[in-house]
């Protein structure tokens, strides 16, 4: 038996020549190059967003404090100081208070309709879509309802509503419950002739008139009753979707009340 051991004996350090320490450099010059472009790109990047972060940032502090305080007693070095910016600051971003009240009052609405288009996708039926869209409204109308003071406030001087930011915001809402007025008459559960801008009138404005009295009452049913009565006067309890129709028909109709509402003037 070889009792004999084996050592594995390491290759003699080999020093880098020239080459080897050209080739080093070149490769190292390059990453620090690369680096050098991802951080300028990324900083370039940082410097433009840090504009729409703050502005971002005062415009959440407004919306927050006007939502729990309201309008008339909310200042502009409160929300500065809250938004951990100087006062000045926030007159870079905005001319005075009443264009602060414009981008909240812009943030309430994207938001309000953002979430109204979203759970119309996540309900089946009609009847269903505007039984969540009168709850969507109400609910949050009374939760916000300072911020809804500030139409008052942005709105005074505009002499043409039709050309106004607020209209737009409107038809942008409301343009939710068009869609589903005629998913059903498309679907035969509302009648044509329902399907128009007094309908859309009476669903708004029903809610908005509920909304004082629940406000008054403080009574969280009151809530189910109005939403459960409004849908019911559009859909009845127990109504179900027609069957097949006539395609010809049904596209005359849809036609029909697609420029009914798309005409209608949205209410003031």
């Amino acid at each position: 038996m070889n009792t004999t051991h084996y050592q594995k004996v390491n290759a003699p350090e080999r020093r880098a020549g020239p080459e080897l320490m050209a080739k080093t450099a070149i490769k190292a010059t390059r990453s620090v190059t690369r680096k050098s472009r991802a951080n300028g790109a990324a900083a370039k990047r940082t410097r433009g967003e840090k504009v729409a972060d703050k502005e971002e940032a005062i415009v959440a502090v407004a919306y927050e404090m006007i939502a729990a305080k309201g309008f008339a007693r909310t200042t502009i070095a409160e929300i500065a100081r809250k938004a951990n910016v100087a006062e000045g600051t926030v007159y870079l971003y905005f001319e005075n208070k009443e264009a602060l009240a414009s981008a909240v009052l812009s943030a309430f609405y994207k938001r309000l309709t953002a979430q109204a288009e979203a759970g119309v996708k996540k309900r089946d039926g009609v009847r269903e879509k505007l039984i969540f869209l009168a709850r969507h409204h109400l609910e949050g109308i009374i939760r916000e309802s300072s911020i809804l003071e500030l139409i008052t406030v942005t709105d005074r001087n505009s002499e043409n509503y039709e050309g106004s930011a607020l209209y737009q915001m409107n038809k942008d809402y409301v343009a939710v419950f068009d869609g589903v007025m005629r998913e059903g008459v498309l679907t035969g559960v509302i009648a044509q002739e329902k399907a128009s801008w007094i309908t859309r009138d009476v669903f708004f404005g029903g809610l908005e008139y509920a909304m004082r009295t629940i406000m008054i009452r403080r009574r969280k049913k009151d809530v189910d009753a109005a939403v459960m009565g409004i849908v019911d006067m559009l859909i009845p309890p127990g109504a179900v979707q027609s069957g097949r129709t006539d395609l010809t028909a049904l596209a005359g109709r849809l036609e029909a009340v697609a420029s009914k509402l798309e005409g209608a003037a949205i209410p003031k």
